[in-house]
């Protein structure tokens, strides 16, 4: 049987409206088999992975098919865009 780990998500700008009710302001923290990955955190919370965004893992860019770790924190920012 798999253990459990509990991770922080942060989520920004337009992404905030996948937060589960009573988050935070803009963070939450999702329960999740050990090993979880990346996309499967998001997949959690509805976010469809073909969205066009940044993730990150306590600031380092990170991939959907990237592990997660008990204590991490997840950010997902949409692109930066301007000139």
């Amino acid at each position: 049987m798999a253990g459990r780990m509990k991770t922080e998500v942060k989520l920004f700008a337009n992404f905030r409206e996948y937060l589960p009710p009573g988050s935070e302001k803009y963070s939450c923290w999702l329960d999740l088999n050990d090993g979880a990955t990346v996309g499967e955190a998001l997949e959690k919370l509805r976010i469809p992975l073909s969205a066009p965004m940044i993730t990150l893992v306590n600031g380092l860019h990170r991939t959907f098919e990237d592990r997660l770790e008990a204590g991490d924190v997840l950010s997902v920012f949409p692109p930066v865009a301007g000139g």
